[in-house]
């Protein structure tokens, strides 16, 4: 595998560069998944008929949703798209960027959405859906 700071010059280092791309935004995806159970169940309950905490549940969901896919962006950029040294690979690395970074975000929705579905009605993470 290549190294952070290998020059991206051989098509073998390039798809070296798109696999890791692939894991590192799993890796975040999932980092992402455990932060928002860690801040679902520090925002307390709030006592009354008009409790505000899953509303502010839902807001850090999506907040957290969309700092992912961009955190993606980020890292990939930063870790490997900036190694490229041939204008024909900066394209193609783009794309499996971009898909990469599409898929943490579906992959921080999809298993969000399952863990909150799994969980008993009245409890933290269920009330964000």
């Amino acid at each position: 595998m290549a190294s952070f700071t290998d020059k991206i010059d051989t098509v073998a280092k390039l798809h070296s560069a798109e696999m890791a791309t692939y894991l590192t935004d799993a890796v975040i995806a999932v980092a992402f998944i455990v932060l928002i159970i860690i801040v679902a169940n520090l925002i307390a309950w709030q006592p009354g008929a008009h409790d505000p905490s899953p509303a502010k549940r839902k807001t850090w969901f999506w907040s957290l949703g969309v700092a992912s896919l961009f955190t993606c962006l980020a890292v990939d950029y930063l870790t490997w798209m900036r190694h490229i040294t041939k204008a024909q690979f900066t394209s193609e690395y783009i794309m499996h960027m971009m898909i990469a970074a599409i898929l943490c975000a579906v992959i921080y929705g999809v298993v969000t959405f399952i863990i909150c579905k799994l969980q008993k009605k009245d409890t933290k993470l269920a009330s964000m859906f």
